[in-house]
């Protein structure tokens, strides 16, 4: 247990005194260096088909579980077969960290190739941008969506 003093904590464990500012820090310090640390797996990670990532994405689940929680290796794939509702409220905190930790470290979506963004268009915009087309696109945009 530790003890607060003006912004300052005595750590029970090692009588050590952590300012909030230090504490702050080093957390900062930490998700600096463990991506820094993971940008070798990302690189990996883009090269997997889709169903090597879901395995990627399993066993990051089930690792950090494991680590998170402190439970074993059979605990945390019975928490992963469970439906979101029937964990527990801790259970399921944890799993959505595991994730978030996983696209932020892994898949990293700044970096994955970008996909069409989806827009809402009024049909009087796609029949302007129809008849901007020359004969032989419409023709062919045709045949395309038939």
């Amino acid at each position: 247990m530790a003890t607060i003093v003006k912004g300052t904590y005595l750590n029970a464990k090692t009588n050590e005194a952590i300012t909030y500012d230090q504490f702050a820090f080093g957390i900062g310090q930490q998700d600096r260096l463990t991506l820094d640390e993971s940008i070798i797996w990302h690189k990996q990670y883009l090269t997997e088909s889709p169903e090597a990532r879901k395995e990627w994405l399993h066993e990051w689940q089930h690792q950090y579980l494991m680590g998170n929680l402190g439970v074993s290796s059979k605990e945390a794939d019975r928490i992963l077969s469970l439906p979101r509702d029937k964990r527990t409220s801790e259970q399921q905190k944890a799993y959505k960290r595991a994730n978030s930790k996983f696209s932020y470290h892994i898949v990293r979506p700044e970096d994955m190739p970008k996909a069409f963004k989806q827009t809402k268009v009024s049909l009087d915009k796609v029949i302007e941008l129809f008849e901007q087309l020359s004969k032989a696109e419409q023709a062919k945009f045709m045949r395309i969506v038939k």
